[in-house]
Parts: C-alpha cells; sequence; structure tokens
C-alpha cells in the first residue's frame, strides 16, 4: 500500500495550518458548545426536549454543514486559492441536505454490514470512502457519488480498507485519550466544576481531528484516486 497520499495530506495540514484553524475554530467552538448543551439537557427531566432538539439540530444540520465546510476550504488551500468565507458558508449550507442523506445511506449500509460480522461492513465502508468527495467537491448527486466510490475504489481494494483502518484507528486514539484526560479531569475537580467548559473543549477537539482527518489525509487519497 501506498501511504504518499496520507503523508501528502499531513504535510499539507501542517502547511496551512493556521489559515484553516482559524476558517473553521468558530465553527468547532459552536459545535463543542451545542453538543455539551445537549448532553446536560437530554440529563434533566426539565429541558429534555430541548435536549433533542440541540442533538437534531447539531447532527442533522451542523456536523454536515462543517464536513462540506471543510473539504471546501482545504481543496482551495492546497491550491493556494482561498475565496473569501462567505462563499462557503453559502455553499456549504446548500449542500446540507445530501451531505445528510449521502451520510445516513453510507451509515446504514455500513451498519447493516459490520452486523454481517464485521468484515462486511469494513469492506463496505472502504468502498464508499470517498463518495463525499464525489458530492462536495464535483457537485454529483447522492446516488451518483455512491456510484463513482463503487466504481473508483474497485481496483487496489486492499489500499482503501487500510487506509479506512488507519482513519478509525486514529479516531479510537484520539477519542481514547480526550476521553482519559476529562476523566482525570473530573476526578480530581469539584462536582460540576468547570466540566462544562472542558466537556466544550474536547467536543470541539474531536470533531476538528475528525474533520482534519477527512479534509487532509482522506482528501488526498481522493484526489490520489482521481490521477491513478
Amino acid at each position: 500500500m501506498t501511504i504518499a497520499p496520507l503523508l501528502e495530506g499531513f504535510k499539507s495540514y501542517f502547511e496551512t495550518f493556521s489559515k484553516f484553524t482559524i476558517s473553521t475554530l468558530p465553527l468547532f467552538i459552536l459545535l463543542g458548545l451545542l453538543a455539551s448543551s445537549g448532553d446536560i439537557y437530554l440529563n434533566s427531566e426539565t429541558f429534555f426536549t430541548w435536549g433533542i432538539l440541540l442533538f437534531i439540530f447539531t447532527n442533522l444540520f451542523l456536523t454536515p454543514f462543517v464536513t462540506s465546510f471543510c473539504i471546501l476550504i482545504v481543496n482551495d488551500l492546497r491550491k493556494n486559492r482561498l475565496k473569501e468565507s462567505i462563499g462557503y458558508y453559502i455553499v456549504s449550507f446548500q449542500l446540507v441536505l445530501r451531505v445528510l442523506l449521502l451520510t445516513l445511506i453510507n451509515g446504514l449500509v455500513i451498519i447493516g454490514g459490520l452486523l454481517l460480522f464485521i468484515v462486511p461492513g469494513i469492506y463496505l465502508a472502504s468502498r464508499l470512502l470517498l463518495s463525499p468527495y464525489f458530492l462536495i467537491l464535483e457537485g454529483k448527486g447522492v446516488l451518483e457519488s455512491l456510484d463513482l466510490s463503487w466504481q473508483t475504489t474497485k481496483t487496489n481494494q486492499r489500499n482503501y480498507i487500510l487506509y479506512l483502518i488507519y482513519y478509525w484507528a486514529a479516531l479510537i486514539f484520539v477519542t481514547f485519550f480526550t476521553l482519559s484526560i476529562i476523566s482525570a479531569f473530573a476526578i480530581s475537580s469539584e462536582p460540576n466544576t468547570n466540566l462544562f467548559f472542558t466537556n466544550s473543549i474536547a467536543n470541539a477537539f474531536l470533531s476538528y481531528v475528525q474533520l482534519v482527518l477527512i479534509s487532509y489525509p482522506l482528501l488526498f487519497v481522493y484526489k490520489s484516486s482521481k490521477t491513478s
């Protein structure tokens, strides 16, 4: 397996770290605050309904929006042609419903595969790995994006499975590390002292890491597949 696309993605991230982070930081802070608020409200009988609404808004609108926003920005950053932020906000808003639908279809297919002794789920996830990029960067429809990803990953299937495993492994490692720090902080602190603030930072950080992986190394895997 060639790791060149992954290395190029991380190299691009370090080169454009400041521009990417400055452009996206408000969105990740908002994600962190809403996720933490939703968790608190869901555990409250008084504000349970608000917790449901925040959960729906965060996962069904804001997350697809931020995903589109990050991929669009990084695609232009790597070409050194970053535009005004308002343009990315408008385009990302227009893509929200399609990205959400694509994510739901991917999720259902992958979960169905995972229930069939895990291996089919990993295989299906690797074959659909590139579908968000066809939709967001090329303006393809949901079903067409799924089909293009399936066709593109038909060759070198082992590589795409390994790319997927590396992505999942990185997310699991970062999540475990972050939760360990939060747990240590919670044990050593007074009850409820700064926990909301800590959880907000943790949620924002985890979202940031996930979108960095999606917008840099995996984006470069997609770009590499287009030239191979």
